[in-house]
């Protein structure tokens, strides 16, 4: 298994994750599955349109020139195939010609990849193979190219969708504390009212440790949400703007303390994200709730007498 922003996946996930998503990106374009038996022929399916794919998931984590050279092996090996079956493909390909050939893998390091599909795209024009467009093209996509359909994906496996936050450093939250900015001052006098004892000065800090935790941290989900997963993302806006506007009149008619009330909200949001996003994983749903109240405190839509 090798860990990426989408999930974790083996050879066996991410070929099933692909051909989700191409059956559904490639509909009008007629997208052909051609299954691994009874061989493998250098495709794992095509379009009318003389699109062909092969999909690669890297066994274990590797270095940067380690996954350079497994990639670049592999895109040599299978693209032999081309030639090596061109009569089994041509059956199958009914008249098309592959003008790109496309390699599909959650992720590449290097750039020099690139250079070694433009050489292969002249190798192989010069074979004149029948199977191959006079302008066939070698081309790399990572799992990027495919993000709208990979929480489907997904779900049709039985999967969810695990968005991974940015990593934050205990210098991070404390720089972001020490900072003197607007949302670091509204979630330490926030996290004071909270505690609601002066006291408690310890647990006041560490509440608000926790908030500016979660405030930049979740961000960097949301921003992976907002960046690759629209229709996600927008369900999001109309959601917590829909519970934004209800805050108001809450907290003038909650007669209970601060921290019950907070709580209350985080019930509430924490339901709301769960009945609504039935694509993510559950972590990733609970980072998220915690980020809307952390942005609540920090941009002020969350208040307190």
């Amino acid at each position: 298994m090798i860990k990426t922003t989408y999930g974790e996946f083996d050879g066996n996930k991410w070929e099933a994750v692909c051909q989700i998503c191409f059956k559904h990106k490639y509909e009008k374009d007629s997208y052909q599955e051609i299954k691994a038996s009874p061989g493998d022929y250098g495709i794992e399916g095509f379009t009318r349109k003389g699109d062909a794919f092969q999909c690669y998931c890297p066994d274990n984590e590797y270095t940067q020139d380690e996954l350079h050279n497994k990639i670049r092996d592999k895109i040599t090996t299978d693209l032999r195939k081309l030639d090596k079956y061109q009569k089994e493909l041509k059956s199958k390909l009914n008249g098309t010609k592959i003008k790109r050939w496309i390699f599909v893998t959650p992720d590449y390091q290097k750039n020099q990849i690139i250079d070694h599909c433009a050489k292969k795209s002249q190798e192989y024009r010069l074979l004149k193979l029948d199977i191959l467009d006079d302008d066939f093209d070698v081309l790399i996509y990572d799992a990027d190219y495919y993000a709208e359909y990979i929480p489907v994906a997904l779900n049709s496996i039985g999967e969810k969708l695990c968005i991974a936050p940015d990593k934050k450093t205990d210098e991070d939250i404390k720089a972001f504390e020490a900072s003197g900015s607007t949302q670091a001052k509204n979630i330490i006098n926030k996290a004071i009212c909270i505690i609601d004892n002066a006291s408690l000065g310890d647990k006041s800090a560490s509440l608000a440790y926790t908030y500016i935790s979660q405030y930049l941290s979740g961000y960097g989900i949301l921003h992976n949400l907002q960046k690759k997963y629209g229709k996600s993302y927008e369900k999001y806006l109309r959601n917590i703007s829909e519970m934004e506007e209800q805050l108001e009149q809450k907290r003038i008619f909650h007669e209970s303390t601060n921290k019950d009330f907070i709580k209350n909200i985080f019930s509430e949001v924490s339901q709301r994200i769960n009945s609504e996003f039935g694509e993510l994983e559950q972590t990733t749903k609970n980072r998220l709730s915690c980020y809307v109240i952390a942005s609540w405190l920090a941009d002020c839509p969350l208040r307190f007498d």
